[in-house]
């Protein structure tokens, strides 16, 4: 039974905070921004380069050090690394419209680490965009591959 009053007494808090903030916001838009440069200016300033000056650290300093912080070395050393190159040269058309192109039918969707035929193509595009997202996969066919990319680019409309 206490607990719930806690609860909700730090839920009534909560909710009065939140609304003092909203009419003082309100009231100032501007102090949101204030506030944030007193805070900035009262605390201690990195400084990066080891010297006397007190000056805000860059942007990119910034994270950097972030990034020098997080960022650890592999307990175990790689034994090869791979290092591709890829040239983008996008074609925009209707994802539905070219697998039509394609005379592809309508079915289920599945994902594919890799691409191998038009229906994959078609499978993988019905399975990602059934969930709103996009994703890029490697075309082992060149030909297919190929066929594919000069449908697009003779589709109507593709930019």
């Amino acid at each position: 039974r206490v607990s719930v009053e806690v609860m909700w007494r730090k839920a009534v808090l909560v909710a009065v905070l939140a609304l003092g903030m909203g009419y003082l916001y309100h009231t100032d838009p501007e102090l949101p921004a204030r506030v944030l440069n007193y805070v900035s200016e009262s605390l201690p300033q990195m400084e990066p380069n080891g010297g006397s000056d007190p000056r805000p650290p860059m942007l990119e300093e910034a994270i950097a050090h972030a990034w020098q912080t997080l960022i650890m070395a592999p307990a175990r050393r790689w034994a090869r690394v791979a290092v591709g190159v890829n040239a983008c040269v996008d074609v925009v058309v209707s994802g539905v419209g070219l697998l039509q192109a394609l005379a592809l039918e309508p079915g289920s969707g599945r994902d594919h680490e890799v691409l191998h035929s038009k229906e994959d193509l078609k499978e993988a595009f019905i399975h990602y965009m059934g969930k709103g997202a996009a994703a890029e996969r490697f075309f082992s066919d060149k030909e297919v591959f190929q066929r594919i990319a000069r449908a697009a680019a003779e589709y109507p409309g593709a930019q």
